[in-house]
């Protein structure tokens, strides 16, 4: 096996976008430590409706309506249009404020996005929901795609704050800022300063309230929104959990996606998109461990990263995976009893993929678990050792 496919024990990495929900005696969306000093006060859930209507200005000739026609005019070709605002959601650990840090950079130096031109301007991130983490993913990120983090025009707000509370502040911090293209938010539950993020209206201000702050600046920068569905949601369910109205108000919603089997990821959109559809956008991520990264004992840390896909290296991945399964299988039909750390260990494969992996055969029906946590292969998993070239024993014993 090639040395860039060999399989290495990284374990839960902090780079994994690693929101974990609190026990069930508290709301999912409000274990996000202490509030910052500007959350005092009236939540966002509670401040007035936002005024939703514009003067009236009289009627127009359609010749006067077409004249007031504007080509879109992008900020990440053909992804996300100046003055627009969006989501992006997806499950823990599907790397979307991996996604989000590596569209920062990128504008920030007018670099590419997953194979996108982007426009160069200032960045805005506004680190609410794990500051930490999102200091870690930079780091790394800024290491894996060779530029020095203080090279790059992105401002830093580190913690929550109440959107509605703070508002005419941050829009002063923000026109202070001329070039800035694109503001980003992590993460939508935790700026909701509310009870309840399934309430329309609540949810209906938040999403105004982000708009607000852009709205004014001269450049019409972006937004961008990190958001968390339903719990567990399906590849197909991946809107963000705040009611429909959300969704209404902003101008797309972006997904990401990761085959934690094979490492390879997708950001694509879902429920509403205003512009041209597009087809998924493969990414892969990766571990590594970039210099000056190091824990409270001075060891080097492991993170995880993406990195654009194509055809090719979707092939050697999806090729390792496979490879990976058939290992498994193979293990288990010798051994019955194997543990997952046995398979870890005798295979040389991390934990965490012989976990997926494992799940991912239960669910095909490729074996069954009984008592004792012993395994024992269907006839679909021996067909499937038979295809790759392996004798499963009952069948040899025929």
């Amino acid at each position: 096996m090639p040395d860039n496919l060999k399989w290495t024990d990284n374990g839960p990495q902090p780079g994994e976008d690693d929101f974990t929900p609190p026990s069930r005696e508290r709301d999912s969306n409000r274990n996000f430590g202490p509030r910052e000093p500007g959350c005092v006060g009236m939540p966002d859930a509670a401040q007035p409706r936002h005024a939703r209507h514009k003067p009236y200005h009289g009627l127009a000739t359609s010749s006067a309506f077409i004249n007031g026609m504007t080509p879109p005019d992008y900020l990440v070709d053909g992804l996300v249009q100046r003055g627009c605002a969006y989501t992006l959601t997806g499950n823990t650990g599907h790397c979307k404020t991996l996604l989000a840090v590596l569209a920062a950079i990128n504008v920030a130096r007018g670099g590419w996005f997953l194979g996108r031109q982007c426009r160069k301007g200032t960045v805005a991130f506004f680190a609410g929901e794990n500051p930490d983490n999102v200091r870690y993913q930079f780091y790394a990120m800024c290491h894996l795609l060779g530029v020095r983090p203080d090279d790059l025009d992105i401002l830093w707000h580190a913690g929550v704050f109440s959107i509605a509370g703070m508002m005419d502040r941050v829009k002063a911090d923000l026109a202070g800022h001329p070039e800035l293209a694109l503001c980003i938010f992590d993460s939508l539950q935790a700026f909701f300063t509310g009870d309840d993020d399934n309430a329309n209206v609540a949810m209906l201000n938040l999403a105004a309230g982000f708009r607000d702050l852009m709205a004014d600046h001269p450049n019409k920068p972006s937004g961008l929104i990190i958001a968390h569905p339903v719990k567990r949601a399906a590849r197909d369910n991946l809107l963000p959990r705040g009611g429909g109205a959300l969704t209404n108000e902003l101008d797309g919603n972006f997904t990401a996606w990761l085959d934690a089997e094979s490492g390879i990821g997708e950001l694509h959109w879902q429920g509403k998109f205003r512009g041209v559809p597009f087809d998924p956008i493969k990414f892969e991520i990766a571990v590594i461990k970039p210099e000056g990264l190091v824990d409270a004992d001075g060891e080097t840390m492991p993170i995880t990263v993406v990195k654009p896909l194509g055809e090719r290296r979707e092939g050697e991945l999806r090729a390792a995976a496979d490879k990976a399964d058939i290992q498994i299988l193979a293990a288990i039909e010798a051994n019955p009893a194997i543990t997952e750390y046995s398979l870890h260990m005798d295979l040389n494969i991390p934990r965490r993929i012989v976990k997926n992996s494992m799940a991912s055969m239960a669910r095909d029906k490729l074996f069954r678990t009984f008592r004792g946590n012993k395994k024992r292969l269907t006839l679909l998993g021996k067909k499937t050792l038979l295809e790759h070239g392996i004798q499963p024993s009952e069948i040899a014993r025929q």
